[in-house]
């Protein structure tokens, strides 16, 4: 199983910052500052565009969609990369680390059925690396209680803009999971969201070692106060 971007191992992170600082200033989410779990419908409609005039990602939806699990959706860097470049104007495409498959199943928890579901997924569309992790045992790296959807486990991930992530119905309809909105990814605004124990820790570590800043240099890097 592949540790969530809200569970980095946090033993590096100091190191990590001092060989790629960023500029630092306040704005991190919290327990008294989450944003609006409610979206902002222009802005869903915006994506949902985004991801319907892309015939790469939608060829990868309909390959998850073909794994018929009860609840999923491609969430991380997919989405999250497909916004930035279309902001930045820029017409190649950033290529993810890996294609993020979240789904939520109770009764097939097992690691092998993870690597069972990246397998038949790489038969489907090769060259690319899947990641498939289910949320309904995902809280073991977290060390919160067991979550109850996908976009629970979601919204608390260290970085808003990377929690979004889009599901395909049967029908062809393109369904947005956003548990932490869509403001700050359209806004080019990265913050961190101080909902986990380590989450500040985990949070310096994913900035300095992404480096997003380098390949779009739009984006405004928030830091948590020390």
């Amino acid at each position: 199983m592949t540790t969530p971007p809200c569970a980095a191992n946090p033993a590096r992170a100091s190191w990590l910052q001092s060989l790629h600082p960023v500029r630092r200033v306040a704005g991190a989410l919290g327990p008294q500052s989450m944003v609006s779990f409610d979206n902002d419908a222009k802005l869903v409609s915006e994506l949902t565009a985004l991801i319907g005039s892309d015939p790469w990602i939608m060829d990868l939806l309909r390959a998850v969609r073909a794994m018929h699990l009860p609840k999923w959706c491609i969430a991380a860097g997919v989405i999250r990369n497909k916004v930035w470049d279309h902001l930045h104007g820029y017409s190649d495409r950033t290529l993810p680390a890996d294609i993020d498959v979240l789904y939520y199943d109770h009764d097939r928890i097992d690691d092998t059925y993870e690597a069972d579901i990246e397998r038949r997924l790489a038969a489907i569309i090769p060259g690319v690396r899947w990641e498939a992790v289910n949320q309904a045992a995902v809280h073991s790296y977290t060390k919160d209680a067991p979550y109850k959807s996908i976009e629970q486990a979601m919204s608390r991930w260290a970085d808003p803009v990377t929690a979004v992530g889009a599901h395909l119905t049967y029908e062809e309809q393109i369904v947005i999971m956003a548990p932490l909105g869509l403001r700050d990814l359209f806004g080019l605004v990265v913050r961190p969201n101080l909902l986990t124990p380590n989450a500040a820790t985990v949070y310096r570590e994913r900035m300095t070692t992404k480096r997003w800043i380098e390949r779009w240099p739009k984006l405004t890097i928030l830091w948590p106060d020390d």
